[in-house]
């Protein structure tokens, strides 16, 4: 048996170091631990290195936590997991006693843990997980698929509470790693009017590459004189992916009437000043999201339209992370997949 394995450790201060740590032990009878074979860089890990920080983690814990893995041991009360079966992870283990979880409003409980963030998560070469948090997943699928279930699972409870149709205009604020995967669930959901806001050459080539009709360089262009010039109204559908800047003043502008607006980005530090009475006037619908719908999302990544390959710029191993993380915040990466078991 292991005794220790690699793995990227959370310092604090913006300190990510890849070393040695005790291998997971089995604490309670419904654990299990996973080989983890690939795991994805997330928006979010570039926010918790950040000095300060955007986002609080855990110091002292491991880090990432969009992973997948093979089951490699059990404990004696798991009935639902067999040895050898790879799995999708959910990173958020609701505390189950809070008002939310009481209240079937689990996805925003206000006490829950988090694999990667406040609990040890999956850029390392084991991992160890709960039984309730784990999906079953089609073995057919690439494992650099299943690691990004977890996004998946984001964007696909939030395309639920959209619900585009194929006729509808759909205005789409960001194209990086997230931006670039709602583009692909959009098309699989037959969206045939799609702008998308970019920021640089190169976001929009990937943006065009994974599918969008029109993508708008927002350092060169207004997406309100494009939408002008290329579609017959406004949107019925816009979706912030950034939550950043003046989106939600623009987006409110650019709706149609009883259109929709998502907001799915989040900075809590942004502001918008927007008057109550063009929602009222115009029967805008402003909806927040935030859960997760795993369910959706295993099926989804089973669907070979999909193509999230298309959104994959880098595979790395482990100890490459750091480079990982350095393209992603200079925009040379998109999707960028860990291999802790090396390539």
């Amino acid at each position: 048996m292991k005794k220790t394995m690699r793995a990227a450790v959370f310092e604090g201060e913006g300190v990510l170091t890849v070393k040695d740590v005790p291998y997971p032990v089995i604490k309670n009878p419904h654990q299990l631990v996973i080989k983890v074979e690939a795991a994805s860089i997330c928006g979010s890990d570039l926010h918790g290195l950040a000095v300060p920080p955007g986002q609080y983690m855990k110091p002292g814990i491991i880090y990432g936590h969009e992973f997948c893995g093979t089951i490699v041991e059990m404990g004696e009360k798991v009935k639902e997991f067999v040895l050898g079966e790879m799995v999708a992870v959910n990173p958020r283990v609701r505390c189950g006693k809070c008002y939310e979880c009481t209240h079937n409003k689990g996805d925003l409980c206000s006490n829950s843990s988090h694999y990667g963030q406040l609990a040890d998560g999956g850029f390392a070469e084991y991992a160890l997980v709960d039984e309730g948090q784990l999906y079953h997943v089609d073995a057919s699928v690439p494992a650099e698929i299943v690691a990004q279930t977890e996004p998946i699972a984001c964007i696909m409870n939030a395309v639920k509470e959209a619900r585009p149709t194929p006729v509808d205009y759909v205005l789409l604020y960001g194209a990086g790693p997230i931006g670039l995967s709602f583009i692909r669930v959009l098309k699989v959901y037959g969206i045939r009017n799609l702008i998308v806001s970019a920021k640089g050459e190169k976001r929009v080539r990937e943006a065009y590459a994974c599918g969008a009709d029109i993508v708008v360089d927002m350092e060169k262009e207004s997406v309100e004189e494009v939408m002008k010039q290329c579609w017959p109204y406004k949107a019925d559908l816009i979706i912030d992916a950034v939550g950043r800047g003046k989106i939600l003043e623009e987006a409110v502008n650019l709706v149609n009437p009883q259109g929709r607006i998502l907001l799915f980005g989040l900075d809590q530090n942004a502001k918008a000043t927007i008057p109550p009475s063009v929602f009222t006037l115009d029967e805008i619908s402003l909806k927040g999201v935030l859960g997760k719908d795993f369910p959706a999302a295993v099926e989804m990544i089973r669907n070979p339209d999909l193509q999230l390959e298309k959104i994959i710029t880098h595979r790395i191993s482990l100890e490459e992370i750091h480079l990982g993380m350095d393209l992603m915040k200079k925009k040379e990466a998109c999707r960028v997949i860990v291999f802790p078991q090396g390539l």
